[in-house]
């Protein structure tokens, strides 16, 4: 976060981050999931599913995130 007077600007965590764009499962999002899974050492498609429900507990995970996941990490 930057803070000055008069001027706040906040930025979310990679983990934050991570987790929108899994739900998202855009394909524009597929490259950033990557660099963000390494900055916040997510190796498998079972912790990332892990992340987006500690971010989003009341939000089912879709079959089309669950199946980006899965091919992304392999």
């Amino acid at each position: 976060m930057f803070d000055h007077p008069g001027l706040r600007v906040s930025a979310a965590m990679p983990a934050h981050i991570f987790a929108m764009k899994a739900l998202a499962a855009r394909t524009p999002d597929i490259d950033d999931l990557r660099v963000l899974a390494d900055i916040i050492g997510v190796e498998s498609a079972e912790e990332a599913m892990q992340i987006c429900a500690e971010f989003y507990p009341d939000e089912p995970m879709p079959q089309r995130p669950v199946a980006v996941l899965r091919e992304l990490f392999g």
